[in-house]
């Protein structure tokens, strides 16, 4: 076993795993394919999945289905939900540390791994119960086998054929995670790297007949079935909307410029992220091969989600392995002006950090935090990688286990102290009123909300859910005395308050009322 091997695998299954199912569910993604896959273990319907009882077409299966087997193993709780995506996330830095070792030294690992583990993107899709890090850990697998295929002769002599196969099973189980991404992504960017590197007589290295047999194989099935149960409204609501739709127009009101991904991606490798502009040198420079395909992964998918119209924070994703392994490059970087640029940039990114956690002070005491004393921790931590990316660019000295230290401890006090108090303020009341409705309904009658999409609430509630989105949807509740709840927006009180319901509590967010 590798001697640096132990210590990645120590650090990422702790920082995976640490207090995975200590805070609520968030909405809304987390908390809808919670219930979607609580639905689909209930009602034992396994090809379809279902929110509310209504059929679900955001995603495709297999997530559902992993997640399904978790809570057959934890039970339906926020552990089960989330396991999945602890597993994803060590899988996934394992792969990138044994493949980075392949075809290069054990330090180059070692540094794509701790450039990826300590990260903020890490602790918070490792502990986020949606696609994201699963899907990361297929693409990023069906690349390594790619690669391996096309360039580990010297190493795995007469195996290309075995690691082609790799690269199209993980292909389909990617495309079965999240659709269309699952071919785009993969096959897109071996054929930009083989066309880059062997021209277009390289393209053929990318397809094999027997590998599109077994993608098919694995990945038809489940769509044949959908079109076969759910015919033009898969096709409608599945291909259109979530895939063309979503990539060209905005849904649900998710927009951003054409640099929306620069920040996302500072603060998501925040220190390391530092490293990259280096690593991004050294691969157009040098254009040693694996450097050159960590790039391409790289600019492929950066470029593909600036220039969609809708944007997340996680569609970047699949594309931080890639970022580590250029990371890894840059902080091996031996050039002087480069050098100091890298800790510069790092000492600049650590001072904002740190002024904005001072600022924020202020807004967290209006909202209602007590003292946030573990802010003046964060900003310590910020403030030390400061003066020590300072002393680095100065005097040349690398003070990488150091900055690890201090990740470390920046990572554990997100964990302990910052993601409670964002779980409390964003789903603290709505948890407190779906346990309250949960112990008030009985199993046959359904909690109202109005003016909300909160699918935390069917979640915790156990009821189904009757959304009440205008005037016209409150008639029912007009037109019968019968026993409800109701959960809203506090500011739309009066509206319910006038059929009948009184105010059981509020704050500044939401209310529940009760008819009896």
């Amino acid at each position: 076993m590798s001697r640096l091997l132990f210590p990645v695998l120590i650090l990422t299954i702790f920082l995976s795993f640490f207090r995975l199912g200590s805070v609520t569910l968030f909405d809304v993604d987390e908390a809808v394919f919670s219930e979607a896959t609580k639905e689909m273990v209930e009602s034992g319907n396994w090809i379809t999945p279902t929110y509310n009882g209504e059929n679900r077409y955001d995603k495709p299966i297999l997530f559902y289905w992993i997640m399904a087997v978790s809570y057959k193993l934890f039970g339906i709780n926020e552990f089960g939900a989330r396991f999945p995506s602890a597993v994803a996330s060590c899988l996934l830095i394992f792969s990138l540390f044994f493949f980075v070792k392949g075809f290069q030294d054990e330090k180059t690992a070692l540094y794509a791994a701790i450039s990826s583990v300590l990260s903020i993107s890490f602790l918070v899709y490792s502990h986020a119960a949606v696609t994201d890090m699963t899907l990361t850990l297929f693409i990023t697998l069906s690349l390594c086998s790619f690669y391996y295929s096309v360039a580990g002769n010297e190493i795995h002599a007469g195996r290309d054929t075995i690691y082609s196969y790799g690269f199209y099973l993980f292909s389909a189980l990617a495309f079965l995670t999240k659709g269309l991404v699952g071919i785009v992504f993969p096959f897109g960017i071996a054929l930009i790297y083989m066309i880059a590197t062997e021209q277009w007589g390289g393209i053929k290295k990318v397809f094999r007949f027997k590998g599109l047999m077994l993608f098919l194989l694995i990945s038809a099935p489940w769509y044949f079935a959908q079109l076969s149960i759910n015919g033009q409204e898969f096709f409608d609501q599945f291909i259109m909307k979530h895939h063309f739709k979503r990539y060209v127009g905005v849904i649900s009101g998710h927009n951003g410029p054409l640099y929306y991904y620069i920040p996302v991606l500072i603060i998501s490798l925040f220190p390391w992220i530092a490293y990259l502009p280096a690593g991004i040198r050294n691969a157009l420079k040098e254009k040693e091969r694996l450097y050159l395909f960590a790039f391409l992964w790289f600019a492929f998918i950066f470029l593909f989600f600036s220039l969609s119209t809708t944007k997340l924070p996680n569609y970047i994703l699949p594309a931080i392995p890639a970022a580590s392994l250029l990371i890894a490059s840059g902080m091996k970087v031996q050039n002087k002006r480069w050098w100091q640029f890298s800790h510069f940039f790092m000492a600049s990114i650590a001072l904002l950090i740190s002024i904005a956690f001072l600022i924020s002070r202020r807004y967290l005491m209006q909202l209602g935090t007590a003292e946030p004393e573990w802010l003046y921790f964060l900003i310590a931590i910020t403030i030390g990688i400061v003066l020590l990316s300072f002393y680095s660019a100065l005097m040349k000295k690398r003070f990488y286990m150091v900055v690890s230290c201090l990740m470390i401890v920046f990572l554990s006090v997100l964990s302990l102290k910052v993601l409670p108090a964002i779980s409390h303020y964003l789903q603290g009341t709505l948890h407190k009123y779906s346990l309250y409705a949960k112990k008030r309904l009985s199993p046959d009658e359904g909690i109202f909300v109005y003016g909300i999409n909160n699918p935390s609430i069917a979640f915790y509630s156990g009821h189904k859910v009757i959304p009440l989105r205008g005037k016209n949807d409150l008639l029912p509740l007009t037109s019968n005395g019968h026993h409800a709840v109701v959960i809203t927006k506090t500011k739309n009180i009066d509206v319910i308050e006038n059929m009948g319901f009184y105010v059981l509590e509020k704050d500044e967010r939401y209310a529940i009322l009760e008819r009896e």
